[in-house]
């Protein structure tokens, strides 16, 4: 019985321990701010990096994609097969066939990878040193700063060490499972090697989504990892000045890096007014913002700021704060402002007019 006790006890504390990780020590500005309005700007949810049946790696069917992109609200699937786009013949309005290909040097050597989405490219595995970009980046390339397969399992220690809670929440609501696994993506990691990269290439988050067991029979359909998982772990959201009607309209948005890599469904937007940067993010955060001025800190659930060239922005949920230590940090979002690309007031209509955000309440 002191046993049964002593062990219990001892879940417990890792069970507590495991819901207060990480805990970050930063000073944070305090911003009460509501908007006054929010601007005519149009929100659309994207994945992209997945692989289907047609990749000698993954099993997943071009049905499956579309019908989990469909109940999870994702309005564009950029599908990246190794070496080919056959998916192109089960694609449907909101599913894009893109290509993965390593980009290889004399004798074979491998100096990146890429996606190909029509005219797009985008530099994939960034941070993993077998595909480790080893050329020079064309401004016009985007650059996939999360890769959640890579993130995930880059730190297959901390994975297994949370695997019991993970489990236990799981047990409860898969929804709690995978929102303990988003504490797990190194975001800030990622952030500060993008940033000691010095380049400033529009960003995206990448699935890398490779299905690795499939079953189905009459009325079964099971997949691991499965799509729809992915999709709530992350997706991105293209803001646009413009109504996309097409995956042709979607595609010339996405070429301007207008994007958001979020953690959440509900969207957060951002844009420029009055020579002030506005971010209005779905929920209460504890906001980072790396610019040549430094690293500065700020709380709130709406952030005007002053612009000092080009930032990152990155936004934690968290569970509780006392004094100047955040508990139970997950990540929120995380997207890049060019200075020289939103300098000119274009990319903020303002208040200009009827908020028609999509998806945006």
């Amino acid at each position: 019985m002191t046993l049964l006790l002593a062990v219990l006890f001892l879940l417990l504390i890792y069970f507590i321990f495991l819901e207060l990780y990480p805990i970050r020590r930063i000073k944070a500005k305090s911003l009460g701010l509501l908007p006054y309005k929010l601007p005519s700007l149009y929100l659309y949810s994207f994945e992209i990096h997945l692989h289907s049946q047609f990749s000698y790696d993954s099993l997943g069917k071009p049905e499956d994609i579309l019908d989990f992109a469909k109940t999870e609200e994702i309005d564009y699937v950029i599908t990246t097969d190794h070496d080919n786009d056959y998916i192109k013949y089960f694609a449907d309005h909101r599913l894009i066939a893109g290509i993965e290909r390593k980009v290889l040097g004399e004798g074979g050597s491998i100096l990146g990878d890429l996606l190909l989405v029509d005219d797009i490219r985008v530099v994939a595995h960034p941070f993993k040193e077998k595909y480790r970009w080893k050329m020079d980046l064309p401004e016009d390339y985007l650059f996939e700063l999360i890769d959640l397969k890579d993130a995930l399992l880059e730190r297959k220690d901390l994975l297994f060490s949370h695997l019991p809670y993970i489990l236990i929440k799981g047990f409860f609501s898969i929804n709690y499972a995978l929102e303990a696994i988003k504490k797990l993506i190194p975001v800030e990691k990622y952030a500060l090697l993008y940033l000691s990269m010095g380049i400033k290439n529009p960003i995206v988050g990448g699935l890398d989504h490779h299905v690795k067991v499939y079953i189905r029979e009459v009325g079964v359909r099971f997949l691991f990892p499965h799509y729809k998982h992915s999709f709530r772990l992350m997706r991105n959201f293209l803001i646009s000045e413009e109504r996309v009607e097409s995956k042709e309209d979607f595609l010339k948005q996405l070429k301007k890096g207008h994007t958001v890599i979020s953690f959440s469904k509900k969207p957060t937007l951002y844009w420029k007014e009055e020579g002030k940067i506005k971010i209005y993010p779905s929920e209460r955060c504890l906001l980072i913002r790396y610019s040549r001025e430094g690293v500065e800190a700020y709380k709130g659930s709406y952030f005007e700021m002053e612009q000092v060239g080009t930032s990152l922005f990155l936004a934690y949920t968290y569970k509780f704060q006392w004094s100047n230590f955040y508990f139970g940090l997950k990540p929120l979002f995380i997207f890049l402002w060019k200075e020289e690309e939103y300098g000119r007031d274009a990319f903020a209509r303002g208040n200009k007019g009827e908020n028609t955000s999509k998806g945006f309440q």
